[in-house]
C-alpha cells in the first residue's frame, strides 16, 4: 500500500498556511538590499563572460562547458537567454536564490525539528549570508540554476507522495548534478526522505514502492557517472578539472575533523554551562554541513588553505562555498540559542545586519566595476587617439584600483584584449599577468584613481586615469 498518511492529503491547506507564515516583506526588503545591485546595471560581463560569452557565437559557452566534461544540457537554456539579453540572467539569478530561501522553509517545516522563529532566521542567515558573489557572472549561471534545481527537487519529495511528483524530482536531481558538487549535497535529501517515511511506514521492507524509491534516488548519482564517462567524458586538456586530488581529499578531511573537534568541545562546554543539549547538537550538526559542503572543492584543489574559505578578497572564488550557507545558519543559530533569551532578538538583528551591510558594500563594489569597465574604454581610446598606444605596443596592465572591483577580483586577459577592441585600439598585446621586468620592452599601463570609494559611489566617477610608461 502506498502512503496516504493524514499530513500528505492535506497538503495544499498546509502549503498555503505555512507560505503565510514566511517572512515575506523582510526577507524580501533584506534580500533586496543584499543582492538588488545585480540589477542596476544587468548588461554588465564579468570575469570568464569575455572569454566564453562575448563576440563568441550562440553554442560556443556550451561546447566549451561539454569539452570540460560537463553534460550537453549544461548551458542550452544559458545561451537562449543571452542572445535575448543579458539582463535576463541577473534577473533570473536574483529570482531564483530568493526562491531557494522558499524551498529551505518548507524543507524545515517538514522536519518539524524547529520553532517558527528558528526557521525564519536561519532561511534569512541563509539567502543573507554574504557569498557567493561570482553568481552575477553570466557563465555561471548554471551553478544557480543547479542551486534553484537541487532545492526545488529536495522540496518535492519530501513534501509530497504522488508519482508524478517523485519523478519530477528525479529529474530535476538529476539536472542539478551538472554542477558536481551537489552530488555530495544530495545525501541531505535522500537522508530526509527516507528518515520521513521510514518514521510513517515502520515495515519499510513490505513498502515495495518506498524501496523502489530509494533504489532509484541512490541510483541516479550513478547513472550520472556512467553517462558522463560514456557521452560526455572530458577532453585531455580537461580530465583533471572535475578530478580529485589526494592532496585536497586529505586536506578537506583535516578541514572537517578539527572543525568537528573545535565544534565538539565548545558544544561540550555550553552542554556542561547551560544545559541545552539541542543546541550543542546544532552546532555539532551545522559544523558538519558547512565543512560537507566545501569538501567537493577541497577534494577537487580549489581551496589551497583553510583561510582562503573566509577571504575577503576572493575574486572569483565564492562560487565554491555556495554550499555552506545551510551549515553556517545552524552554527549562527546555536550560539544565538545559547545566550540568554533577553538577548537572542538583539543578536539576530546585529547577525542579519552585519550579513546585509557586508552585501551591500560588495553590491556597490560591483556596481562601482560596472562603471569602471566603460571608464576603462573610454581611457583606452583617448590614450590611442594621443598615439601614447600604437600597434606595436605590448601593453604590462597594472590595477591600483581593484578597490573598485567586485570582490577585489582581478582583470582577465580576455576582458583586458576585448577592452582594447571595445576601445577601437590596436596593439600588439595587453596582459594583467606580466610585468616590466619580463616584458622589458613593454608599455606599462598603470591605473589609477584620485577619488575616494565613497565619493566615487555618490558622484557615480571614478575619477580614472593611465599612467602610462615605457617599461
Amino acid at each position: 500500500m502506498p502512503i496516504q498518511d493524514s499530513e500528505s492529503l492535506s497538503r495544499p491547506s498546509n502549503l498555503r498556511a505555512e507560505l503565510n507564515g514566511f517572512p515575506w516583506l523582510t526577507a524580501g526588503v533584506l534580500y533586496t538590499l543584499s543582492w538588488g545591485w545585480s540589477l542596476l546595471r544587468p548588461n554588465t560581463l564579468y570575469w570568464d563572460d569575455w572569454a566564453f560569452i562575448f563576440n563568441q557565437p550562440k553554442s560556443y559557452l556550451n561546447e566549451i562547458f561539454v569539452d570540460t566534461g560537463l553534460p550537453p544540457w549544461r548551458a542550452v537554456i544559458d545561451q537562449e537567454l543571452i542572445a535575448f539579453g543579458y539582463w535576463t540572467i541577473p534577473v533570473l539569478t536574483f529570482l531564483m536564490f530568493f526562491s531557494v530561501g522558499v524551498f529551505l522553509w518548507l524543507i524545515l517545516q517538514d522536519t518539524k525539528l524547529f520553532s517558527n522563529s528558528q526557521i525564519n532566521f536561519l532561511v534569512l542567515i541563509f539567502i543573507l549570508l554574504p557569498i557567493n558573489h561570482s553568481r552575477i557572472a553570466l557563465v555561471l549561471f548554471g551553478y544557480s540554476t543547479s542551486y534553484f534545481l537541487f532545492f526545488f527537487g529536495w522540496t518535492l519529495i519530501v513534501r509530497n507522495r504522488s508519482i508524478a511528483t517523485f519523478v519530477l524530482a528525479i529529474v530535476l536531481f538529476f539536472w542539478s548534478f551538472m554542477t558536481h558538487s551537489f552530488m555530495f549535497f544530495y545525501l541531505l535529501p535522500v537522508a530526509h526522505f527516507t528518515i520521513k517515511y521510514f518514521k510513517v511506514k515502520k515495515s519499510l521492507l513490505r513498502d515495495y514502492r518506498l524501496i523502489a524509491e530509494l533504489l532509484i534516488l541512490l541510483a541516479i548519482p550513478v547513472v550520472y557517472f556512467v553517462l558522463r564517462r560514456l557521452f560526455w567524458y572530458p577532453k585531455p586538456e580537461w580530465i583533471g578539472y572535475h578530478s580529485f586530488r589526494a592532496s585536497g581529499v586529505i586536506t578537506g578531511l583535516q578541514y572537517f575533523l578539527v572543525g568537528l573537534f573545535v565544534s565538539g568541545v565548545i558544544a561540550y562546554l555550553a552542554w556542561k554551562t547551560t544545559r541545552q543539549m539541542r543546541s550543542s547538537i546544532v552546532l555539532i550538526t551545522g559544523w558538519a554541513l558547512f565543512a560537507f559542503g566545501l569538501f567537493p572543492y577541497f577534494a577537487g584543489g580549489r581551496f589551497r588553505s583553510w583561510l582562503e574559505v573566509f577571504s575577503f578578497r576572493s575574486d572569483w572564488g565564492g562560487r565554491h562555498i555556495m554550499l555552506t550557507p545551510l551549515g553556517a545558519g545552524l552554527i549562527l543559530l546555536s550560539f544565538r540559542d545559547l545566550i540568554p533569551v533577553n538577548l537572542q532578538k538583539i543578536a539576530s538583528r546585529a547577525a542579519i545586519s552585519l550579513c546585509v551591510s557586508v552585501n551591500i558594500f560588495f553590491g556597490t563594489q560591483f556596481y562601482l566595476d560596472a562603471l569602471k569597465k566603460d571608464e576603462l574604454v573610454t581611457l583606452l581610446s583617448n590614450a590611442a587617439s594621443e598615439d601614447k598606444i600604437d600597434q606595436n605596443s605590448e601593453i604590462v596592465f597594472i590595477d591600483e584600483t581593484k578597490l573598485f572591483n567586485g570582490r577585489w577580483s582581478t582583470y582577465r586577459d580576455p576582458e583586458l584584449i576585448n577592452k582594447l577592441f571595445l576601445a577601437k585600439v590596436s596593439a600588439k598585446s595587453i596582459s594583467g599577468k606580466v610585468t616590466c621586468s619580463e616584458l622589458p620592452q613593454g608599455l606599462e599601463l598603470r591605473l589609477k584613481s584620485d577619488k575616494s570609494y565613497l565619493s566615487a559611489l555618490s558622484s557615480r566617477d571614478l575619477g580614472l586615469y593611465l599612467e602610462i610608461n615605457n617599461c
